[in-house]
């Protein structure tokens, strides 16, 4: 080949490169930074005090606010998406801390959409703060949802869930037909469709819901159903500070439909993660990865430092996990306790028995602090890493030794009565069980046809199109046999080992 023939195939080479690299869009992904300036900092009083029953870094989020700024400024993502909580708890002081990043950022090229969480408190201002001078999006009228265009051919819908007061996760009748309304014209014009939520829609555990209901949308089942049938088939959320990503099938053969929902941690919360989305030219394609923030300018480690501060401060969960664990018990006695004892002719203990179920908030938190508490930082800390399942051993571990705490704490509280504690046991176990292993084995709807097991951290995944899975059959699941999508291909984990299709082994 002659010299100008090859330089005319390497310039002709390296156009098409361009084209198809600046044809991508990167849109960078935060969730939840609950900014706090530090001059407010320094005029709170009682902050340490603060400091000290938070999980939350809120005294570095700042600097690390910081930081993620300066790598979209140096990475120029196409877009930044941030579903929520965008400061502490609203302060006017954090909100125009935040807005002039972002303002600033818009000046450089870098748009940038948000939707409120439930510690901000979006007011008439909202707007001004938020959206760019030149930004053409259509407005609610009942709240602060919207639609936009700011990339052409994709529209993101931002779902505002605190239908006008921080805290509630809900949606007005009117404000979801709107936003169903901005979906179907979005359909009808050819426009891929990103929603973006600060309450989860989907569970990413099963019991999800039962054991914090507060991290869902109200009614979220409804929700699902009705952005899936219009045309709504990937959201993303925050609220609940740990990276996970879950895919809903509609199994019922009526619609095919899926939504696929992105949930992303807290950067100020360990791991101190954030996300790249990169949509292909034609919006028909998505790849997903996952990044960390390593280091602050006053700490070189912040992993380690993250880990540590999350492992000390989430014994400050213990009191809420121990009211709702109790609290399942209380509202089981009957259902499930009762029934129990009669089966073995002592339904006549029942009344003497409850009696000595702890009756105080103190009295059932150091129960569980006594039996299972360090088991339940380390389940948390397990979560928060993702993708437990790629750690079968770990994770089957914890989730032994919350149920051996379990079965300690019957026995402590029922010790005078050996049988009965030796019944109440299982029960117990049995009522926690279900969240714990979906959560260990990173599997939603575990003990269905149709599990889920999506990688929280990468993912690829067309767009405008419905995820389909294989069943799985009731001999199938006696060998443990899992069917999943990943990057398009059906994988089959049996056992614990992954195979293609065609039963050859994956593992390299």
């Amino acid at each position: 080949m002659n010299m100008k023939k090859s330089t005319f195939i390497f310039c002709l080479l390296s156009f098409v490169f361009c084209l198809q690299t600046k044809a991508q869009d990167r849109i960078m992904l935060i969730a939840d930074p609950h900014v706090f300036p530090q001059t407010l900092i320094a005029q709170e009083a009682d902050f340490e005090s603060y400091m000290s029953q938070q999980r939350k870094m809120v005294d570095l989020s700042e600097p690390i606010w910081d930081a993620l700024m300066d790598t979209a400024l140096a990475q120029q993502p196409s877009l930044i998406l941030i579903p929520g909580d965008l400061t502490r708890d609203g302060e006017a002081g954090s909100h125009a801390y935040v807005s002039a990043s972002l303002q600033a950022l818009r000046a450089q090229g870098i748009p940038s959409l948000v939707i409120p969480g439930n510690h901000d408190l979006p007011d008439a201002t909202w707007e001004s703060l938020y959206f760019g001078a030149n930004d053409v999006y259509v407005k609610d009228p009942n709240s602060h949802s919207y639609a936009t265009e700011l990339l052409q051919g994709l529209t993101v819908i931002g779902i505002d869930g605190s239908d006008g007061n921080a805290g509630t996760g809900k949606l007005s009748a009117a404000s979801l037909a709107w936003i169903l309304a901005q979906a179907d014209t979005a359909v009808a014009h050819g426009r891929t469709i990103i929603a973006m939520c600060h309450w989860q829609i989907l569970e990413h555990f099963d019991k999800q819901g039962d054991l914090e209901s507060s991290c869902r949308m109200a009614n979220a089942d409804a929700l699902r159903d009705s952005l899936m049938a219009h045309g709504v088939h990937l959201v993303l959320t925050g609220h609940f500070h740990v990276n996970g990503i879950t895919t809903f099938r509609d199994t019922t053969g009526l619609t095919n439909d899926s939504l696929v929902e992105i949930t992303t941690g807290s950067p100020i919360t360990y791991p101190c993660p954030y996300r790249w989305l990169t949509l292909s030219a034609d919006r028909s394609y998505i790849d997903v990865t996952t990044n960390y923030l390593t280091s602050v300018d006053t700490i070189s480690d912040l992993n380690t430092y993250s880990r540590d501060w999350m492992a000390e401060h989430t014994q400050n969960m213990i009191p809420a996990l121990a009211r709702k664990a109790w609290g399942k018990v209380d509202d089981k006695w009957d259902s499930k306790v009762v029934p129990a004892l009669s089966a073995i002719g002592m339904a006549k203990l029942a009344p003497t028995l409850k009696k000595l179920l702890p009756k105080t908030d103190e009295q059932r938190t150091a129960l569980v602090q006594k039996h299972f508490g360090n088991a339940a930082v380390s389940m948390y800390l397990f979560h928060s890493e993702a993708n437990e399942n790629e750690r079968p051993e770990r994770g089957q571990a914890l989730a032994d030794s919350v149920y051996q705490g379990i079965r300690n704490m019957m026995t402590e509280v029922f010790g005078g009565f050996e049988v009965v504690s030796g019944l109440l046991s299982p029960v117990a176990v049995s009522m926690a069980e279900e969240p714990v292993q979906s959560l260990v084995e990173n599997t939603t709807l575990r003990m269905t046809s149709y599990p889920d097991l999506t990688n929280d951290l990468l993912l690829s995944l067309t767009l405008n199109a419905p995820q389909i899975i294989t069943g799985i059959s009731n001999d199938e699941r006696q060998t443990t046999t899992i069917k999943l999508l990943r990057d398009g291909q059906l994988i089959i984990l049996r056992n614990g080992i992954e195979y293609d299709v065609m039963g050859r082994s994956l593992k390299r």
